[in-house]
């Protein structure tokens, strides 16, 4: 199915939900925005497919959107966590295909987990999480947690690393681990091999489990 085809409702429209909806709509996605507040609406139609006030805490309302027919849904729902646990309920028990929630924080998190919500984002934590991670090691230009323990990592080469080869790195061959791609100023290579040669400002993709990563690149 291509881009222009999925359908996706984000429910909620703070800053959270207002970057979703113009990332997806940006990406070609068909794009519903949905909150209660009116002027929040209106702001969100200028840059999404459709926008609409209504309560989506209500069974009726959710079936007369029709939103088990959507790709995903996303509860960016505020500071309102009541709202927030009753719309993902109601959305699951709808037969919503895929649900991914806006947690508060860890006990948020909980219930939203026990109550079937998909996927669980607690953006203020996984952002810190990122941040953190770029401070403490220079070379990871990039650090992302994909959950169920495996995270993503972009590598840039420096002094330390050059003329050596792909297959002479920490991390290569380790269990799970995986290079996705290769990247050389523009240019962008797909499961590079082993004797691809590293020259300073290369940036190495890869895929793997989080705690094995984090060991590798300790020794880098």
């Amino acid at each position: 199915m291509k881009l222009a085809d999925k359908q996706f409702a984000v429910i909620g429209l703070g800053r959270f939900g207002m970057s979703v909806c113009q990332e997806l709509q940006d990406s070609g996605t068909q794009v519903l925005a949905i909150d209660l507040n009116e002027e929040r609406v209106q702001a969100a139609a200028s840059i999404v497919t459709q926008g609409l006030i209504a309560n989506c805490t209500s069974e009726e309302a959710v079936a007369e959107l029709k939103l088990s027919d959507y790709d995903m849904v996303m509860v960016a729902i505020g500071s309102d966590i009541n709202s927030s646990i009753l719309t993902t309920l109601v959305l699951k028990e709808a037969g919503v295909k895929s649900v991914w929630v806006k947690a508060n924080d860890k006990f948020h998190a909980k219930i939203l987990q026990k109550i079937g919500a998909d996927h669980i984002i607690m953006p203020e934590r996984d952002m810190g999480i990122r941040v953190a991670r770029k401070m403490l090691d220079r070379r990871v230009l990039e650090f992302q947690p994909l959950g169920s323990g495996i995270a993503m990592t972009e590598i840039v080469v420096g002094a330390k690393l050059m003329t050596k080869q792909l297959s002479e790195l920490s991390f290569y061959g380790a269990e799970g681990v995986q290079i996705l791609g290769f990247k050389r100023g523009s240019s962008v290579q797909a499961s590079p091999s082993g004797d691809q040669r590293l020259e300073i400002g290369d940036v190495v993709i890869v895929v793997g489990p989080e705690a094995t990563l984090v060991s590798k690149l300790k020794s880098l």
